[in-house]
């Protein structure tokens, strides 16, 4: 069990012996009720934004080292002209990405979809309608939203995802059992770039991921906005990330590969 979830359980325990500590003999001080309170809702909020914690389900997040290996990763597509110029980029190479895909936009772009399979590439989903609130939604409405993203893409291409990375990329116990429900592996990242909430200079993302391109990452990147409003500096630091792969003597290729090796495919 990851160390993370182990502090929760104990976590957990120990907040109930004190709530029956309160019922069974005099009731606590105002300010350990208050401060213990406070301290178990950081813990369980950590938990959400750091999903590599694995403290609410099993995460992938990086491979071990040891194949030379890394995994590129698209999240917010697909778009006609920016996952298009990335598929572009990754032609010139033997580089092989992963793209997670919204439902909604597979439906309204399927030949888009088409293109990135035809390339290579391997497509997981990132929720149908990438709702901000997904976290907060309880396990059936995660299940259903996977599941309607696979969909989108089966219709596609004729092959269903089993790849899901969360909308805003939080894990909550709620998103973590809609994804279990949904028979899918949930995958985070140990590198990003974080190019997916507004405009960003691309020299900024590019260091961003430098630090992290290392044997087994699996890499954050977009290959759209959310809302289709402006170009991902991913797109144009793209290019140079390919170069210090090359330089490094890393190869990208997809996450099943990455995770799984000889058995992807």
């Amino acid at each position: 069990m990851p160390p993370a979830r182990i502090v929760l359980w104990v976590a957990s325990v120990a907040g109930l012996a004190l709530l029956a500590r309160s019922l069974l003999m005099d009731p606590l001080p105002m300010w350990v009720a208050v401060s213990s309170f406070v301290a178990y809702a950081a813990l369980c909020t950590v938990g959400v934004l750091w999903p590599q914690l694995e403290m609410y389900g099993d995460v992938e997040w990086r491979a071990e080292p040891g194949a030379k290996t890394v995994a590129l990763t698209f999240d917010d597509g697909p778009n006609p002209k920016t996952t298009r110029k990335v598929l572009q980029i990754l032609a010139r190479g033997s580089h092989r990405a992963t793209f997670f895909v919204v439902g909604r936009k597979a439906l309204a772009h399927a030949d888009v979809v088409r293109e990135i399979q035809a390339a290579g590439h391997e497509i997981g989903v990132h929720g149908h309608l990438h709702d901000r609130l997904y976290s907060l939604k309880p396990p059936k409405y995660v299940a259903e939203d996977i599941g309607r993203a696979q969909n989108a893409v089966e219709q596609a291409v004729g092959l269903r995802p089993t790849l899901f990375r969360p909308p805003v990329g939080y894990l909550s116990s709620r998103t973590a059992a809609g994804a279990k429900r949904a028979g899918v592996r949930t995958i985070a990242w140990s590198a990003r770039g974080l190019d997916g909430i507004g405009p960003t200079d691309a020299e900024k993302v590019y260091a961003r991921i430098e630090k992290g391109l290392t044997d087994g990452a699996i890499v954050l990147m977009h290959d759209a906005s959310e809302h289709d409003d402006f170009e991902p500096a991913s797109v144009e630091a793209l290019p140079r990330i390919l170069e210090e792969l090359d330089d490094r003597g890393l190869r990208a290729v997809t996450v099943s590969e990455l995770l799984d090796g000889d058995k992807a495919g």
